[in-house]
């Protein structure tokens, strides 16, 4: 087996990077299918709700508790055991035929994304040499992971894969991913030998300092995703008076677009003015969302569409940045806390609007949680770091040769 002093930098960047899109979009493909579900199951809107959310109930344990696993076995050993057991939740959806067969492959899923995802944004971080900033790059990855699962479940679903067959595309993916494993580090950096540099750790208040940044403008940045698939694809589905799941599908990668286009754009601006404005124009995009959604004002909603997708890719880049940089001799156990607060931006304000709804109506729960969003990005700014910390590399021999 090549050893993996024989691999350039941007080779284990472009694995990471598959990785990332298979691991990634085998956990956002069941989105796809939520409407056939409804109609083909007899599932509920707090079924589906209940599935939507509860992939964090394994997915932050996990984290938690493994989330410095990369540092101890090296990176290959534990993103094999989270592909692995991200395939394994796909696998049981490829059999599922009710809401817990549903609930529990999502429950295994969020198991595999814990075990990889922080391992993976690390190893393409540190190799990644093109043009943009590492961590804007890694935003757009994940936009385009987050839009490869739903896309092409649906697109397998229009051509006649069902609620179960239609997983095929992305497990295939998943399994192909599985060749990519000797890209990443097999043992801890600090035996590795000199095969990359080796990073001073920071001091943990400047890890801290940079860190709460990073997560105040993390889970702003995925609220503003988790609420937009909560109103718009079902707006979409009922105005148009239609089933196909690419019309989600569509409208989610319409986002997502939208975020790798702003990243893009405005890879130059700093971490701290893009965690600053970034979640304050989430924020006045998701209120744009209420007011063309209950208007039926399409110009309103495709304006909030790009607001909220282009200051997630601003949002999420200046965190991945953050991270990136105060992470050093530690970034995957760094990504790991970062994850925890994004998966609860994830599922947390759109539970929240689902139990006030529940009560009142989805736009008042859905203005509340905007509102309760807005006091957090007005803090934001109020964490942001006072100095740049200094990164200290030293090079080993074997390293430098």
């Amino acid at each position: 087996m090549q050893r993996l002093t024989a691999l350039p930098a941007s080779f284990r960047a472009l694995a990471a990077a598959a990785t990332l899109i298979a691991v990634v979009g085998n956990s956002t493909a069941t989105s796809a299918l939520f409407v056939p579900y409804r109609r083909s199951w007899g599932l509920s809107a707090a079924d589906i709700g209940l599935a939507f959310a509860v992939y964090v109930g394994t997915l932050i344990p996990v984290l938690l508790l493994f989330g410095g696993a990369a540092e101890r076995f090296g990176r290959r050993a534990v993103v094999a055991a989270g592909l692995v057991t991200m395939l394994a939740g796909t696998a049981l959806l490829l059999v599922a035929h009710g809401f817990s067969g549903l609930v529990v492959a999502r429950l295994v899923q969020g198991v595999g994304a814990a075990l990889s995802v922080a391992a993976i944004s690390a190893t393409f971080t540190e190799n990644w040499r093109g043009r943009l900033p590492a961590g804007q790059a890694l935003t757009i990855l994940t936009a385009i992971a987050l839009s490869t699962g739903p896309v092409l479940t649906a697109v397998a679903y229009n051509l006649g894969g069902g609620t179960n067959a239609s997983y095929l595309p992305i497990f295939a993916l998943g399994l192909a991913a599985l060749g990519l494993l000797p890209a990443f580090a097999g043992r801890p950096a600090a035996n590795t030998g000199g095969v990359a540099p080796t990073e001073i750790s920071l001091p943990d208040v400047d890890v801290w300092r940079g860190l709460r940044f990073a997560m105040a403008a993390i889970f702003l940045a995925w609220a503003g995703v988790s609420l937009y698939l909560s109103l718009v694809p079902a707006y979409l589905a009922g105005a148009l008076h239609a089933a196909n799941p690419l019309v989600g599908a569509l409208a989610f990668l319409g986002l997502e677009t939208a975020t790798v286009i702003a990243g893009i754009a405005l890879s130059k601006l700093s971490p701290q003015a893009g965690g600053t404005w970034g979640p304050a124009a989430i924020v006045a995009g998701l209120a744009l969302l209420v007011a063309g959604t209950n208007a039926n004002n399409w110009s309103v909603i495709v304006l909030a569409t790009i607001l909220v997708g282009g200051a997630t890719g601003v949002a999420s880049g200046a965190a991945f940045a953050v991270v990136a940089r105060v992470g050093v001799g530690q970034r995957a156990r760094v990504f790991s806390r970062l994850l925890v607060v994004a998966y609860a931006g994830y599922s947390i304000p759109s539970l929240l609007t689902g139990v006030i709804a529940a009560h009142t109506s989805f736009e008042v729960g859905f203005l509340a949680v905007t509102a309760a969003l807005a006091l957090v990005a007005a803090a934001t700014p109020l964490l942001r770091e006072r100095s740049r910390p200094r990164v200290v590399v030293c090079r080993t021999s074997a390293a430098a040769a």
